[in-house]
């Protein structure tokens, strides 16, 4: 039952902390970083993305999920204006876990939607292109893998009814942000381009989430290694850092909302007096990002790392990384996948 609970925690957590964008500090010319990207028509890059879940409750350690998926992403077109990136996936697996369940359906409605982003002229993304016809072509896809799932394990129905759920989900995707939420691989990629960082280290406090939250950022040129070609000169990170605080009461409501929602009614009932009686304190949601670019705006590597802590009772650990695993620039579009221009690593 406590793991149950909790992972309704953690997914409330992931809701709030959603809303904590990285904060753009704008200074002079000589103590900045500014994300830009100079993108060349047909750039090409893939990317490794892996998710790992962990819990912790009443002293028992628990892998509760772990994917990984491939994904190419393709410079499609390039103006002054800004560009047209091409998200092609590639691959996905997972073991098997319970928590994998969102990730393997949000890859079956992928698989089904090729899609292009649309950036300003410094690689921000502004919109989804088509974003209903993607919408259109996940939908049946997800409605499939429900079908399947519930046929599979008929009992599920009665704790997590099939209707609520699904009713829950086409809900959520009545928007453009809700569809780009698919792809948070590649919206977490570029969520730093268009802004403007302070070298070094700021703190500052922020209430976007509706609660108390500091922010600690820190910003640096990377240590790289003139004499290696594949060092980059140029290359830099950011690094931020949050700390959000919601208080018991507020964390009861929420969960206890996000419960009757999603579950069935009977479940609900039971589980609400347990949810009052084990979150009697505050929740406290860490979030930690690094962010490591080329010097041409390409993200190489981005670590995020989630700490849901429920005082000593639950803390869940949900661990991100998205890294490149291969590209070609600057080259010419052929029949050859690993044609001049290209480096693996």
């Amino acid at each position: 039952m406590r793991k149950v609970i909790f992972i309704l925690v953690a997914l409330l957590a992931a809701a709030l902390q959603a809303r904590a964008q990285t904060q753009a500090i704008t200074a002079g010319e000589d103590s900045t970083i500014n994300v830009v990207a100079w993108f060349n028509k047909n750039d090409t890059t893939e990317y490794v993305y892996t998710k790992s879940d962990v819990l912790v409750s009443d002293g028992d350690t628990t892998r509760t999920g772990n994917t990984e998926e491939m994904f190419r992403l393709v410079v499609a077109d390039s103006t002054s204006d800004g560009y047209r990136l091409k998200f092609e996936p590639i691959s996905w697996k997972s073991d098997n876990s319970k928590d994998s369940i969102k990730s393997s359906l949000m890859w079956a409605a992928k698989s089904q939607a090729p899609v292009v982003f649309a950036t300003n002229e410094y690689g921000k993304i502004e919109r989804l292109e088509k974003w209903r016809d993607v919408r259109d072509k996940a939908l049946p896809a997800i409605t499939g893998y429900f079908e399947k799932l519930y046929a599979k394990n008929p009992a599920i129905d009665s704790i997590m009814p099939k209707k609520n759920y699904l009713s829950l989900l086409r809900l959520g995707f009545n928007s453009e942000d809700a569809i780009r939420e698919m792809y948070s691989e590649v919206t977490g990629l570029f969520s730093c381009h268009g802004k403007a960082f302070n070298i070094g280290m700021t703190n500052d406090e922020d209430s976007t989430t509706g609660y108390p939250t500091h922010l600690t950022t820190i910003v640096s040129y990377e240590d790289v290694d003139t004499t290696d070609a594949e060092s980059y000169l140029g290359d830099y990170f950011i690094r931020n850092s949050s700390i959000v605080t919601i208080p018991s009461d507020e964390a009861k409501a929420l969960t206890n909302s996000l419960l009757g929602t999603i579950f069935s009614k009977d479940f609900s009932d039971k589980t609400e007096s347990f949810i009052n009686d084990s979150i009697d304190m505050p929740m406290e949601i860490r979030l930690l990002t690094d962010y490591h670019f080329f010097y041409s705006g390409w993200p190489k590597l981005v670590r995020k790392q989630t700490i849901v802590k429920v005082g000593e009772i639950w803390t869940n650990v949900a661990t991100e990384t998205i890294e490149w695993n291969r590209y070609r620039w600057n080259e010419p579009d052929d029949d050859q996948p690993d044609g001049g221009g290209q480096t693996d690593l």
